[in-house]
């Protein structure tokens, strides 16, 4: 199994929105621009970051859509399984693979986590169907949202998953997947454990701070990759940025895209609100960066 095409660093990638709640898709052809301008090694459209459960069907499919479009060579990743009704959900995978993603995301429907075989058959039985590759996502936004490493071994080795987004959160879980799957690629999603994880074997990286610096992402990754001595330095740049996000998140990032230049209004569909503090730290930081 051929996994280079899926190594490295996916950009997440927001959502924008005009003021009435409407996607802005003049804004989001430019952020998308933007991000692939950046060199990520792939894009995660349709994920957590962009309000994902927030979007109808339609909308997932077009924003999508026009990520592949965008992105030419540049692979591009979507979750395709968000539908509340679980009879849907081959029906979904299919629709989305028409957009060209090259790679499908999978999340654990709320509930389902709760039997481990039950996890295991229903993410095998969409697996045997799925036109494209598959990769998992242990999406928070759904409880619980693990998968043990014996059932996502048990689906790499006969269902040829091709990785999974932990999000454990903890270099204990990063590692049991690795050491589970080593032929898979474990996606680290949490910041301040990225240089660790890598370490001890994830081979990329899916997490906040790439929606609005996935250039650091990039040179993190590089650096890291090519055994440059300033890996240690991007990394505590986006350890920081990490931490100042969580005020208020996603419209942490949209502030943060719309300093770097991008067109974002303030407005999410999920509930969240930047304080004052938040913004100043965003500010802060990116002055901070931009002198550097």
């Amino acid at each position: 199994m051929n996994l280079s095409h899926y190594e490295g660093v996916f950009a997440l990638l927001l959502t924008p929105f005009l003021s009435d709640g409407r996607i802005d898709w003049s804004c989001y052809v430019q952020y998308v621009d933007w991000q692939l301008s950046h060199q990520p090694h792939g894009l995660f459209a349709v994920c957590g970051s962009g309000e994902m459960h927030r979007l109808d069907f339609a909308e997932r499919l077009a924003l999508a859509k026009v990520a592949v479009q965008r992105a030419g060579s540049v692979p591009v990743v979507a979750t395709a399984n968000i539908a509340g009704d679980r009879t849907r959900h081959a029906q979904e995978m299919a629709q989305m693979a028409d957009t060209g993603v090259a790679g499908l995301v999978l999340v654990v429907p709320d509930g389902v986590g709760k039997e481990q075989q039950q996890l295991q058959d229903y993410l095998a039985a969409l697996a045997e169907q799925a036109p494209c590759p598959i990769i998992l996502y242990e999406w928070p936004g759904v409880q619980p949202c693990h998968i043990p490493p014996d059932v996502y071994s048990a689906l790499v080795a006969d269902y040829g998953i091709r990785g999974i987004k932990d999000t454990t959160c903890t270099l204990e879980g990063i590692q049991a997947k690795v050491e589970a799957a080593p032929e898979s690629i474990i996606y680290q999603a949490n910041t301040p454990f990225l240089l660790d994880a890598f370490n001890l074997g994830a081979r990329g990286t899916m997490a906040i701070t790439s929606t609005a610096a996935a250039d650091l992402s990039v040179r993190l990754w590089d650096a890291f990759t090519h055994k440059h001595g300033n890996a240690p330095l991007h990394h505590q740049q986006l350890v920081m940025l990490d931490a100042i996000l969580r005020f208020g998140y996603p419209a942490s990032a949209k502030y943060l895209a719309r300093l770097r230049g991008m067109p974002f209004e303030p407005t999410c569909r999920t509930p969240s609100n930047l304080p004052k503090e938040g913004a100043k730290a965003i500010s802060v930081w990116w002055e901070a960066i931009h002198g550097k």
